[in-house]
């Protein structure tokens, strides 16, 4: 059964959010696993996709933009918002305000929110869904 964790920003903005993010793929790169994340849209996959090229000066995070199908990335991290990856079923984690529908194909998978109204409404949603379907939850507040 998929891992769920629940990870919230005790502030509110994307950019909170993204520094979790960030935090989670390089402990999830240390353990060899392949990540994927899946955003809300096109625009969030690519600020997400420019804050992987410009977070720490000495890092480098391999990672692409996935958004069809037929594109089969080799790389550790895939981002994308409409698309389902068909390999790669190490580790989700969702940025975006809906459920993943292919999130229990994944071993682990992570919710990433902040203190905003929508965003944290959402996720009580989400995770009563989860909750009510058996799925054990970790809840951590950062």
């Amino acid at each position: 059964m998929t891992d769920i964790n629940f990870y919230v920003s005790k502030n509110e903005g994307w950019d909170n959010r993204l520094a979790i993010v960030f935090k989670l793929i390089t402990m999830a790169l240390k353990r060899n696993m392949a990540i994927h994340i899946h955003t809300n849209n096109e625009n969030e996959s690519k600020l997400l996709d420019e804050y992987l090229w410009k977070y720490q000066r000495t890092s480098f995070l391999p990672h692409a933009l996935i958004s069809d199908p037929a594109t089969n990335s080799k790389l550790e991290i895939s981002i994308g918002h409409d698309y389902e990856p068909m390999n790669h079923c190490d580790y989700l984690i969702n940025l975006s305000i809906e459920r993943p529908d292919f999130f229990s194909r994944y071993l682990k998978f992570s919710e990433i929110l902040d203190t905003s109204d929508e965003i944290l409404t959402a996720g009580r949603k989400r995770y009563a869904f989860y909750r009510d379907r058996g799925y054990t939850l970790e809840y951590h507040k950062l």
